[in-house]
Formats: structure tokens, C-alpha cells, sequence
């Protein structure tokens, strides 16, 4: 565990189990929170007791320590929604090429538990650029 969360598990400014959590959030994780979504850990600022999340669309939220320890989920890299914020044109690539593919790793990153409508969100959102519509003809995978 990182040395500086030890010291405030130590003084008492944080529950070990939360200084654990934070231990799996560090700067450049992403991580998934139920009302602001997907984002990416900017920062820690732990004299102010805070980590600084990136959100898609509320960039350098800062979050207390305890607070993001209890309602952030980290996500691996291989995640759909890692994968669409560090290689966005492999992401569309795949769609076109392999949508199958796509659609087992948007079923892997949902565990299994994705609409067809959450599916459908997700490739599409993935080849939006500048909020311009990504299939004017509706009903394709994104980019085929």
C-alpha cells in the first residue's frame, strides 16, 4: 500500500479499508461511478484529503478520499470503456472489422448483463466525433 495512504490509515483520517480501495485508484485508473459514469483519476491531493477524477464531461472532480473509496469501481484496461478513452481509432477499427469482437468485449465489460439497447449505445457512442450522428443511416454498426 502506498506509503502516504499508511500515514492517514495510521493517524486515523482514513478506515484501512477505504486506504486499500484508494490503493487500486491511483492517478491514470479508470473508474466508474452510478450518477457521473466513466472517468479516469487525474490526481490525489492528499493534504486536502481528495482525489481528482476525470469525468466525461467534469473534468478535475475532487472527490474526498472516503467518499471516492466507497462509490468509485475501478475498471482493468481491456474494460469497453478504457479501451474506447486510450485507442478510440482501434475501438472504431474493430466495429468495422470485427463487430462481433466489439460486442464480446462490451458483454464482458457489462458482465454479461447488457441490453441490446446498451450495446447499441456504446458502438455508437464510440464512433461519435464532435457530436456529429455516427450512422445517419441508423440500424449499421458504427463505421461499417
Amino acid at each position: 500500500m502506498n506509503a502516504e495512504l499508511e500515514k492517514l490509515v495510521e493517524a486515523g483520517k482514513l478506515t484501512s479499508k477505504a486506504a486499500e480501495k484508494l490503493d487500486s485508484l491511483k492517478p491514470d485508473t479508470f473508474c466508474l461511478h452510478k450518477s457521473w459514469g466513466f472517468g479516469r483519476v487525474a490526481d490525489w491531493n492528499l493534504l486536502l484529503n481528495q482525489v481528482l477524477i476525470d469525468f466525461t464531461g467534469k473534468k478535475g472532480h475532487a472527490m474526498q478520499l472516503e467518499y471516492a473509496a466507497e462509490n468509485l469501481t475501478v475498471i482493468p484496461a481491456e474494460h469497453f470503456l478504457a479501451r474506447k478513452a486510450t485507442d478510440l481509432a482501434g475501438t472504431k477499427k474493430l466495429a468495422k472489422e470485427d463487430p462481433a469482437a466489439l460486442v464480446r468485449n462490451i458483454l464482458e465489460s457489462l458482465e454479461g448483463q447488457a441490453t441490446a439497447q446498451q450495446i447499441s449505445d456504446w458502438i455508437l457512442d464510440s464512433s461519435k466525433k464532435d457530436g456529429a450522428d455516427p450512422d445517419p443511416g441508423r440500424g449499421r454498426f458504427a463505421g461499417g
